[in-house]
């Protein structure tokens, strides 16, 4: 049977408001702090400015790097890094969604050391100096990265998506305030949520050792995503809706959603992160995409599963069809040629994913070139 370890040393501040609480929280962990964060958005919303003036307020110098691009790139996160090392940052600050968040995690590698993120991405080596302290503060209910180790990082040049984990990626704190995303617009909401759904429902229909506490767990995070998106598609400032998203994106991909035991693994992520890699799509629209096609595959093998999604998550019989029906409702059924992927270029896709997402091997069937390649098709 498999072996559960838990570990979550970082500290969740989760509630409304908590968003003022950043700068007496940043200040313990020295005087120099770093925000980064996305190109347009956060200045234009002033959460940027206001991180900026509470931050200042608490005695801390402060550096913006708000370069980060949606699926971020490791030459960008070079650039953060470059700046942190020679101002000599304490503490890196992540304001935005998973994009920021994850290029903050390699800003703060990267600052340790001199080398590349994409060497810490290809090598087991560790940064031979102090890696800054991590605080997130997202403002989208999707990745969850503020509570994990990982950061998705893209190689421009090849148009791999790979991931880099490392403990000192841990951020120390997490604030959580789900007020920060009632201003967010619907596509990237919608988007976001899937992102969360899939987060869930990947280990759980993949699961070779199902265990039932852990089932319950990963149960109750899907029923809360197919109950409150609609509902935030309705009205984007839905208080109630907004902060069961925030709650269900964070505990999704924490270590708590191993809780109870189990197992399984995101291989459909493993085949999208070519897509966003090569295209440049949103994730959470690439998972859309793929996840009926990534379903219909499945299954073959966990028939069993997916009918018990379909029963605990929809009251369903069909939980393949139930899950299709939810994405038309929320008017999500997207298709790979609605992102503008091409046919011609399935084979390269195929050949990145298996490069770039070596755990798509735990999937339940195989994912072979030609594999992945069929999957693709099924999604277009």
């Amino acid at each position: 049977m498999s072996v559960t370890e838990f570990n979550l040393p970082t500290r969740l501040i989760f509630g409304e408001g908590t968003f003022a609480r950043l700068g007496d929280e940043a200040a313990k962990f020295g005087r120099r702090a770093m925000i980064v964060s996305g190109q347009k958005t956060m200045r234009r919303l002033g959460l940027l400015d206001k991180a900026a003036d509470m931050l200042e307020s608490a005695g801390l110098e402060v550096i913006l790097f708000d370069k980060v691009e949606p699926n971020p790139r490791a030459s960008t996160i070079d650039q953060g890094a470059a700046i942190a090392r020679g101002e000599k940052i304490d503490v890196v600050i992540a304001l935005g969604g998973g994009s920021a968040m994850d290029a903050s995690k390699g800003v703060a590698l990267a600052s340790a050391g001199d080398k590349s993120i994409w060497h810490y991405i290809t090598t087991r080596d560790n940064p031979p100096g102090k890696v800054p302290s991590l605080i997130m503060v997202p403002t989208v209910s999707a990745s969850g990265s503020e509570v994990n180790s990982a950061a998705v990082i893209t190689n421009w040049t090849t148009h791999q998506k790979s991931v880099v984990s490392r403990s000192s990626l841990l951020p120390k704190i997490a604030i959580v305030d789900p007020e920060l995303t009632s201003s967010l617009p619907l596509a990237p909401t919608l988007a976001g949520g899937v992102d969360i759904f899939c987060h869930a429902v990947e280990p759980y229909i993949t699961a070779s050792h199902p265990e039932p506490l852990n089932d319950g767990w990963r149960e109750a995070m899907l029923r809360t995503v197919v109950k409150y998106l609609p509902i935030v598609k309705a009205d984007l400032r839905n208080r109630e809706a907004r902060r069961a998203l925030a709650w269900a994106s964070t505990m999704a991909c924490s270590s708590f959603a191993s809780l109870g035991g189990g197992d399984g693994s995101m291989t459909l992520h493993g085949i999208e992160h070519p897509l966003s890699g090569l295209y440049d799509i949103p994730h959470g629209e690439g998972l859309v995409a793929l996840l009926p096609a990534w379903l219909a595959d499945l299954s073959r093998e966990r028939a069993d599963r997916i009918c018990l999604l379909g029963e605990r998550v929809f009251g369903a019989s069909d939980g393949q069809k139930a899950v299709e029906d939810w994405l038309k409702n929320i008017g999500m059924r997207l298709r790979l040629e609605n992102l503008g992927v091409s046919k011609d270029r399935f084979s390269d896709l195929a050949r990145l994913a298996k490069v770039s997402s070596p755990w798509i091997k735990n999937n339940p069937t195989p994912l072979e070139q030609e594999d992945i390649e069929r999957i693709y098709r099924m999604a277009w």
